[in-house]
């Protein structure tokens, strides 16, 4: 018996020695980790038990600070930081210009001259009619509109009232980053039908939805659209849930498609409210009416 024993372990033992050669030599995926780090099992041995390094944690905020648009296809979210300077970045962040680079370039941040809070205003007044004379932004937002309730009356007949208003839009937009330039009521946009871009849609299905939905839920936004490292001045709309989330309506695609690139709010206004961060004002060169007193206790 024991000599069959011995047999047998002479036999086992040279195989082991090789597996254990092959595993030390080569890098295997250990646990998920070894074809990753390209541990060899040594190296995992060390890393992953007592023999090792003691774990240094992480506060979770730190760690999706250090993630967040440094690695592609790693989701940002849709409200980009934005800093007055270099140097108020890299106080937040902790670290140095080049990290912060990164983190812009990835459009992870935003460096902008101003304040990014948003105030609330009476109104905000707009050079967008090619006349060179500004022009209230709320009042072109016209759910009231005959052309415009008639619509309305029809899409909130369909099953999903929004989706419907956006297919609508949609149809007859033609994409073109003019925000600035021309902004036109929602019956201009209806009667042009082609050639409508960014802000002329956006307005019309913010004026439409504002027949069913309340002003406080529903708004056209300005602002920054980064797609492919490349930032432009856009216009969409924001629509507001019960969880308290803003959901993006993008009114140059249809609905169900996947919005890219990462949406920077500057404002947000429709037929009642008018907001703005210091930056919208200057970068849409909007002028403000300031909020009177009967506007405060509304």
């Amino acid at each position: 018996m024991e000599a069959e024993r011995a047999k047998e372990l002479k036999r086992v033992v040279p195989r082991l020695l090789l597996g254990l050669l092959a595993v030390e030599s080569f890098t295997l995926p250990i646990f998920r980790s070894g074809g990753r780090t390209g541990l060899s099992f040594w190296g995992w041995v060390v890393n992953h038990t007592i023999f090792g390094p003691p774990v240094e944690y992480v506060p979770a905020e730190d760690y999706a600070r250090e993630l967040e648009g440094i690695f592609p296809g790693y989701p940002v979210s849709k409200q980009v930081p934005t800093f007055g300077t270099m140097e108020e970045a890299m106080d937040y962040f902790k670290t140095g210009q080049e990290s912060v680079e990164e983190l812009i370039k990835n459009g992870a941040i935003s460096i902008v001259a101003g304040r990014g809070k948003v105030k609330r205003y009476d109104d905000l007044l707009g050079n967008v009619r090619h006349d060179d004379k500004y022009h209230s932004i709320r009042s072109l937002v016209q759910p009231d509109e005959p052309e415009v309730r008639e619509v309305a009356r029809v899409l909130v007949q369909a099953s999903d009232f929004i989706s419907a208003a956006q297919e609508l839009v949609n149809s007859f937009t033609t994409y073109g980053s003019e925000v600035g330039d021309l902004w036109r009521t929602p019956s201009e946009t209806l009667a042009k039908r082609i050639g409508v871009d960014c802000d002329d849609s956006s307005i019309l299905l913010c004026s439409i939805l504002r027949n069913y939905i309340p002003p406080d839920q529903v708004y056209c936004a300005f602002g920054l659209l980064t797609l492919d490292g490349k930032a432009d001045g856009h216009m969409w709309v924001v629509l507001g849930n019960e969880g308290g989330e803003d959901r993006t309506l993008e009114t140059t695609a249809p609905p169900g498609r996947h919005t890219k690139g990462k949406y920077i709010i500057y404002g947000i206004f429709n037929d009642t409210y008018a907001f703005s961060t210091d930056v919208g004002l200057k970068e849409f060169d909007l002028k403000v009416v300031e909020l009177s007193k009967s506007s405060l206790r509304r």
